[in-house]
């Protein structure tokens, strides 16, 4: 009765065990959200997880990107900046088979996520395909750089994500 009763969990993949991803997950373990947490180096994770947080090893990172659950929200902040646009190529063709993820959140700066799209572009996609990735990630106004701070911005993000889809009428479970 009780599994029945406790509220669904969203789920979220993040990719990159770095400080951010460390912080972010202790931050998103408080919330209503099952995070599968994904990264090349075994190494990163620590020994003690959240019950909400699953780590898993990946090499190539962007090879768990074809499993994910359906509505995962994809949160990509690896150590590589050839591992982030791996996974978010990975992420755009998911999204041209399937559309079954609602949101694609990069870390990284205006630069950072022009260079990513003039890569992409080669690789064949459209500009209306790389509309579907944020970047940078985080709610705006909040300019800290510390791992936490950013932690708390992109949680925030992730939170008005799941309410604009409730009020829009959609599920995002």
């Amino acid at each position: 009765m009780q599994q029945r009763l406790k509220p669904a969990l969203t789920p979220v993949a993040l990719f990159g065990g770095g400080h951010v991803g460390q912080a972010l997950v202790q931050v998103l373990s408080h919330l209503s959200f099952a995070v599968r947490w994904i990264d090349s180096r075994d190494e990163v994770f620590p020994t003690q997880l959240p019950a909400q947080v699953h780590s898993e090893h990946s090499d190539p990172v962007h090879s768990a990107v074809a499993d994910l659950a359906a509505d995962s929200q994809v949160l990509i902040m690896s150590f590589s900046h050839a591992q982030d646009l791996d996974v978010v190529a990975a992420c755009l063709q998911r999204l041209r088979l399937s559309d079954d993820l609602p949101f694609i959140g990069l870390i990284g700066s205006s630069t950072k996520w022009a260079t990513f799209q003039r890569r992409l572009a080669d690789r064949g996609f459209s500009p209306q395909e790389m509309q579907r990735v944020t970047c940078p990630i985080g709610i705006a106004g909040i300019s800290g750089k510390q791992p936490e701070v950013i932690a708390v911005a992109v949680a925030a993000q992730l939170l008005q994500q799941l309410e604009q889809s409730e009020q829009s009428g959609s599920d995002p479970n």
